[in-house]
């Protein structure tokens, strides 16, 4: 509660220095948050907010990435004095917005900030992006995720006039009857899967990535398509919905999708594009493990999650660096940035093995975990396993080598260089990723309860 106060408070001042405030004080969040990851198993109440160790790890997320927001938009916002303050402000409304839905107990007001957390996005896409296509782009945004959104709140309505209750732990703790079809409330998982999103409803999320500046990309990836993932699992887990009949179609749905947006990340030029398709294999793969309803499944789902979330941010602001020097975001024309500098060649070979799901980063016990639930699922998956795995690798190395080797283009020289504020942009990206190794025994508390 005091750091929802704190997040109010700091909409509310005037200062000639509020850009770095906001950012100090993002990150002091961020820190003060790590006391809830040594919560209680049942959490923490505090009137209708609640707070367990699902939650917990994805507000640290949000806090996190929010700060980092703010630091890699230095140049573009704060630099270029392109309405500052209102940038910020919008920046703390999302995060505030976010944490507040991964803290609700209350059904109606989980739906409430669900579908607030659209608004400041589409205003950082529409007022901030660079072509005009972000008009387009805003509108696909919008009209998916509301449009899927309505069967979820009619559900809500439903379920609350059914049993004169909308807190989620009623329904958790006491066995009561949900006189719903099962195919209703698979119309309110379809809400979450569409966020997620799901293969064959992921059109909006490129068009989104491609158009946003990178604030509002590292938001998307970082944080908004978790929302997707967590209303999934608290549904799946409140509800017990441990016997749909329609999860082997939508497991199916995520490995496909999988397989095919891997195949289009292959053959893509534009380097934003490339990361968007590969958010939507990734968060399909975590869809699949969590609908596979096996304990490894869950929790690699929740720390595909977390290191995903760093991980695809931190790849938007390495691609953005590079946008902002060569000013074009095409595969082609870049090539021997080895030869500029070495520094970040070796940063952008950390974040594409860790793309990949290669040591010593913790997408590899994520991916891992995922990959055991799947198998143990259906062993006719292993192959659709076997290719995800080898596509990923390949897309992720084309990027790497494409961008790295190669002759240098006359139309840059060695006066490309980065300042102390992009490599530390880069290290925070990286260091949460290397140290959550340390402990990565977290998982195993999550749903002994």
């Amino acid at each position: 509660m005091g750091l929802v106060f704190s997040l109010i408070l700091l909409l509310m001042m005037k200062s000639s220095v509020l850009w770095e405030i906001r950012l100090w004080c993002m990150m002091m969040f961020s820190l003060l948050s790590l006391k809830y990851l040594s919560g209680e198993s049942w959490g923490m109440y505090n009137y209708y907010m609640y707070i367990d160790i699902l939650s917990s790890i994805l507000v640290l997320l949000s806090f996190w990435i929010s700060g980092l927001m703010l630091l890699a938009s230095y140049k573009s916002v704060k630099y270029n004095n392109n309405k500052m303050v209102l940038f910020s402000s919008i920046v703390l409304m999302l995060c505030m917005l976010i944490i507040l839905f991964f803290m609700m107990t209350s059904l109606l007001l989980f739906y409430l900030f669900f579908e607030m957390s659209l608004l400041p996005t589409i205003m950082l896409i529409l007022g901030w992006g660079y072509q005009p296509e972000r008009l387009q782009a805003g509108l696909y945004f919008m009209l998916y995720t509301v449009f899927a959104s309505l069967p979820l709140l009619l559900g809500i309505l439903m379920v609350g006039m059914i049993n004169s209750s909308y807190m989620m732990d009623m329904f958790k703790y006491n066995s009561f009857s949900l006189n719903m079809s099962f195919l209703w409330l698979g119309m309110m998982l379809f809400a979450f899967l569409v966020k997620l999103p799901l293969y064959s409803m992921h059109l909006w999320l490129p068009k989104a990535h491609v158009e946003a500046p990178i604030a509002g990309s590292m938001v998307l990836a970082g944080v908004l398509l978790k929302l997707g993932g967590y209303g999934l699992m608290r549904f799946l887990y409140m509800f017990s919905l441990m016997n749909l009949y329609f999860d082997e179609l939508i497991m199916v749905i995520c490995l496909w999708g999988g397989v095919m947006t891997s195949m289009i990340c292959v053959g893509q030029s534009d380097i934003k594009s490339l990361i968007a398709y590969s958010s939507i294999g990734h968060m399909g793969m975590m869809a699949g493990g969590v609908m596979s309803k096996f304990m490894c499944g869950w929790e690699g789902g929740i720390l595909m999650m977390f290191s995903h979330g760093l991980c695809s941010s931190g790849l938007f602001c390495m691609g953005n660096l590079l946008y902002e020097k060569i000013n074009s975001r095409s595969l082609f024309l870049y090539g021997g940035l080895l030869n500029i500098n070495s520094i970040t060649s070796l940063f952008w070979f950390m974040m594409c093995i860790s793309n990949m799901g290669a040591p010593p980063f913790i997408n590899l016990i994520s991916e891992i975990m995922l990959f055991m639930s799947l198998y143990m699922y259906s062993w006719l998956f292993i192959m659709i396993i076997l290719i995800m795995v080898f596509m990923g690798g390949l897309y992720n190395l084309i990027m790497y080598v494409s961008i790295q080797f190669g002759s240098n283009m006359s139309f840059y020289n060695a006066m490309y260089s980065e300042n102390s504020s992009e490599y530390l942009l880069i290290l925070l990206h990286l260091i949460p990723l290397l140290l959550f190794m340390v402990n990565i025994s977290y998982l195993t508390k999550i749903f002994m309860i």
